[in-house]
């Protein structure tokens, strides 16, 4: 028999208030001018081309100056003062990560380039 709780066991005052502040962790109201949304998403959909990845990458940008009181236009403006896009890249991943866990942490990957030399000994 596993020592998983029924579906029936009685719920305590603490799982009441885990319920409560995950149900409502993902629907945060942030209220941020026009002005603001514009510069930031211009600024992803010229580094992106792409529509849906400016908007998320957006919102994420906002949302996490947002909790961490940082000024959104101010973060821009460093990404800005880095306009090799690698290095936006590790920017990025650096301001996420800096929100996360050790376990959640992201990262990227690195390609190598190999030598035609060290290729030709290595098997397929």
């Amino acid at each position: 028999m596993a020592n998983i709780p029924s579906s029936t066991a009685i719920t305590t005052a603490t799982d009441l208030s885990t319920d409560i502040f995950f149900n409502g962790y993902f629907s945060q109201t942030i209220q941020v001018s026009d002005a603001v949304w514009g510069q930031i998403y211009g600024y992803f959909i010229g580094l992106t081309k792409n529509s849906e990845s400016a908007n998320a990458l957006s919102q994420a940008v906002i949302a996490i100056c947002y909790n961490n009181n940082l000024d959104p236009l101010t973060l821009l403006t460093e990404f800005q003062a880095n306009p090799v896009q690698s290095n936006v890249k590790t920017l990025l991943i650096s301001f996420f990560n800096s929100t996360k866990g050790s376990t959640s942490k992201l990262g990227f990957k690195n390609n190598l380039n190999t030598s035609k030399y060290i290729e030709r000994n290595l098997l397929p």
